[in-house]
């Protein structure tokens, strides 16, 4: 079974901004060599950074195919949907064996966090594909997990904020802890996941996620760069105006 997953066609992230202002309370557990960044085992705002990007994908599939931030080449969908102290930033889908550029303009709001999604693989089900699930003895999650690791990544990650650089960024790569679910619109069946029923069903996502501290309010740009592995590279620029 051979999904046609957006999660293999975004681009990486390059970006350039003020510098992040500090979260409140416990949110700040350590600067590490990305300073800029929540740590990977950090719980902001009283969640794991593998449930904030499950919660990503939640929104992601729930947004229709005309305003999905997914398709959206000039950032006018940027905040559909937004809620919450996290600020999704989605990836840009890209035509397979196609390098280019896209660029958005976005209005975020002052004290969110901002959540990039670098790439991912997004695992639903049950798919029209009948030989598609578990074998004899085998769980939901474990298959899903298998099934997703099977589809190719991205690479040559380029990431960094202000000139600086984000270190390791293969580090920051997440597998949800268990099952969750999600609920894809129905519109997004022929463009982004054809396993979607248009009702909730199970899931699990693997992908790459950055999570930055707030940013201070300003114009900021966000640029990502990312090589595939046919060799083609892709850019997308955010212009964050925070306020």
């Amino acid at each position: 079974m051979h999904k046609t997953f957006c999660g293999l066609l975004f681009a990486c992230a390059t970006l350039s901004a003020a510098q992040a202002a500090e979260p409140p309370g416990n949110d700040l557990l350590g600067y590490g060599p990305n300073p800029l960044l929540y740590p990977k085992d950090a719980r902001p705002f009283g969640k794991s950074i593998y449930g904030w990007a499950d919660r990503s994908m939640q929104w992601l599939y729930a947004q229709p195919f005309a305003s999905n931030p997914l398709f959206d080449s000039t950032g006018a969908s940027c905040a559909v949907g937004q809620d919450g102290p996290v600020w999704n930033l989605a990836p840009a889908a890209m035509p397979m064996m196609m390098a280019g550029d896209v660029a958005r303009a976005c209005t975020v709001a002052h004290g969110k966090a901002l959540l990039l999604m670098l790439g991912f693989v997004s695992d639903t089900y049950p798919c029209p594909d009948p030989n598609f699930g578990p074998k004899p003895g085998q769980s939901l999650y474990d298959f899903l997990v298998a099934d997703a690791k099977t589809y190719p990544m991205m690479g040559n990650m380029q990431v960094s904020l202000d000139g600086r650089p984000v270190h390791g960024v293969d580090d920051y790569l997440y597998t949800s802890e268990n099952l969750y679910s999600l609920k894809g619109d129905p519109s997004l069946q022929t463009t982004f996941d054809p396993c979607i029923t248009t009702g909730w069903q199970p899931a699990i996502n693997y992908g790459y996620y950055l999570m930055f501290r707030p940013l201070r309010p300003g114009q900021h740009t966000l640029v990502s760069r990312m090589t595939d592995m046919n060799g083609m590279t892709r850019t997308l620029t955010y212009f964050l105006t925070v306020q």
